[in-house]
């Protein structure tokens, strides 16, 4: 065999081996991914209104004189929203109310599904008198012996006057989130 019959049969193997190489490698290349894992340590929730569930607030007996002119209201009727039992790591307690707003009477008062005619219903925070309608807070701190207490009124209102005698009914809900 000549030297250039070695040669060129030498560089065939040295071209395959590289070939063969770079298909070997690109077999065994990897991508990495980085996994990244989050998440959040919430702080434990209290037992609202010992556990039992809803709070029904009775409005009682209104008449309708009462709601005759336009903005008039009821007598405001006080209730509390309890929360025991927090845990140690729970510090504050934010409620936040929700529910269809009156279209008459405006976002600060919940529409009343009943049979009574012009009558909206207000939610109030005992502790400074501001209504608290639809997406509005309250935020406390929780207490020593590891209670929350908001101190909440309500009342029928009127904004039109000329209320109808029939039922007032209206569903709010309080979803609670703890710091």
């Amino acid at each position: 065999m000549t030297v250039k019959m070695k040669m060129k049969k030498l560089s065939n193997i040295a071209g395959t081996t590289i070939g063969l190489l770079m298909v070997m490698h690109s077999a065994y290349a990897a991508d990495t991914v980085n996994l990244n894992i989050t998440g959040n340590v919430v702080a434990s929730p209290c037992v609202v209104n010992g556990g039992v569930g809803n709070i029904d607030v009775d409005l009682g007996n209104i008449q309708a004189t009462t709601l005759a002119a336009a903005g008039s209201s009821s007598t405001e009727i006080p209730f509390d929203i309890k929360l025991t039992a927090c845990p140690t790591g729970t510090s504050s307690v934010t409620a936040t109310f929700a529910g269809t707003s009156d279209p008459v009477a405006g976002v600060n008062y919940y529409k009343s599904t009943g049979t009574a005619g012009n009558v909206a219903v207000a939610l109030i925070q005992a502790s400074n008198s501001s209504l608290k309608g639809n997406g509005s807070t309250i935020t406390q701190a929780v207490q020593a012996d590891r209670t929350v207490t908001m101190s909440m009124k309500a009342k029928a209102y009127s904004s039109a006057g000329s209320a109808t005698p029939g039922t007032i009914k209206s569903v709010v809900t309080a979803t609670f989130t703890y710091q």
